[in-house]
């Protein structure tokens, strides 16, 4: 499996060998095959505008942007399942309301959008309710791992287990902006 990455901002340095083993984990947890092929985009919120504006029609910044390439029949031996575009800017603020490390909810933001490259949809709530449930799964996973080692700010999943759950369910427990937006 292979995970590019291409780091578009400078706000914060990005630890991609941890995003790449992450991804990497969630791909394989998810049963996708070894010659599967991810990009991952970091950029600031004017990449991520401009993007959401041409594709999807919503002039406004975003915190994960989905691009799946659907290809039937491959050229090569690697399949390229699509890209993932984060705001880092985004993941900042976002990260600063639930009180928990930046990295953190960048590695929320992707798996979000890796379940969306694969599948997962949140436009009516029983998919919503099915993509909630998977990541937090992935989120448990990911620190049974040992992956978000120095990331979690208690000595359980609760900070990224409790990102995956909406604010209903956490009885507004957090402001979670990032995960209900239909424009990922």
């Amino acid at each position: 499996m292979e995970v590019l990455i291409n780091n578009r901002q400078k706000k914060i340095k990005i630890n991609t060998r941890r995003i790449r083993t992450i991804a990497q984990e969630i791909m394989k947890f998810e049963g996708l095959p070894d010659h599967v092929e991810l990009s991952v985009v970091f950029c600031d919120d004017d990449f991520v505008q401009k993007l959401n504006n041409q594709y999807l029609g919503h002039n406004r910044p975003t915190d994960v942007l989905s691009f799946p390439i659907e290809e039937e029949e491959f050229e090569s031996e690697i399949r390229m399942i699509g890209d993932v575009v984060i705001s880092v800017e985004a993941a900042c603020r976002q990260a600063e309301e639930l009180k928990h490390p930046v990295e953190l909810e960048i590695v929320f933001l992707l798996t979000h959008g890796l379940l969306h490259l694969i599948g997962y949809d949140h436009s009516v709530k029983s998919a919503l309710a099915r993509m909630k449930q998977r990541e937090e799964t992935i989120c448990s996973l990911l620190s049974e791992k040992k992956l978000l080692k120095d990331l979690e700010t208690h000595k359980t999943a609760a900070p990224l287990i409790k990102r995956a759950v909406t604010p209903s369910d956490a009885q507004n427990d957090s402001d979670d902006k990032g995960t209900g937006r239909t424009e990922n």
